[in-house]
């Protein structure tokens, strides 16, 4: 009788991004984290969890692309980010055991691993090497918030960029050529500023050189652009 050879585990994503959640992991907590949990795929626009519910699960993004927004009782959206491979969505929830706070829902197909909210949270108290991305990731998205509130009282035209550069970094965080699939009506919402004003914010960078626009898409040049947000702060 063959003895069974031991099935060599490999990692879904071994060039994540050190920035991302998945990139701050060590390979052994890789592997616990991939054998608590189940590898899903979603359609879009599947939504992965619903603001206002409990979390069911915790899903590490190793491909594709999610947004995340609130929507008030009229069902009025204001987006708040989107996330991409390597990041963690559903997390906060899982460990504190209170509701989502914002809806994720898949904008192109996802690939992720997705494990049981309970088991995510006994593998943090498990596994502080675990548990150490999770709260600088929870640390980073505070930040996030703190610089939002922050943009609202800067001129339309760094908060486009500074939008535009993390919607890029999203979408891809090693590409310096980078297509954003987003109207210009849903980066104003996302901006919190008129239809108008960002449309002559995009105008300017366009004939720099550092997009170019065409329907439901906005393409990127992020050195260029990073140049232009070091002007403005100076």
């Amino acid at each position: 009788m063959r003895r069974a050879r031991p099935v060599t585990w490999r990692d879904p994503l071994p060039q994540a991004g050190p920035d991302t959640f998945w990139g701050a992991l060590e390979p052994p907590d890789r592997q616990a984290l991939a054998g608590a949990g189940a590898l899903c795929s979603y359609p879009r626009p599947a939504t992965l969890c619903r603001e206002g519910e409990a979390a069911d699960g915790v899903f590490v993004l190793y491909g594709g692309l999610v947004e995340v927004f609130r929507a008030d009782s009229s069902g009025n959206r204001t987006v708040l980010t989107r996330r991409g491979a390597g990041e963690i969505v559903g997390d906060m929830a899982a460990v504190d055991g209170g509701p989502v706070s914002a809806t994720v829902q898949v904008l192109r197909q996802v690939r992720a691993l997705v494990v049981p909210a309970v088991r995510f949270a006994a593998l943090c108290r498990e596994h502080p090497r675990i548990a150490w991305p999770v709260l600088t990731n929870a640390v980073a998205r505070l930040r996030d918030s703190d610089l939002h509130r922050h943009q609202h009282r800067l001129d339309t035209r760094r908060r486009t960029v500074q939008c535009l550069l993390e919607l890029a970094r999203a979408e891809s965080r090693s590409g310096e050529l980078v297509t954003i699939r987003l109207t210009q009506r849903e980066l104003a919402d996302m901006v919190l500023a008129s239809l108008v004003s960002v449309t002559r914010v995009l105008e300017e960078l366009r004939r720099r050189g550092v997009v170019s626009t065409g329907r439901g898409r906005i393409q990127v040049r992020v050195p260029a652009l990073r140049a232009v947000l070091d002007e403005s702060a100076r």
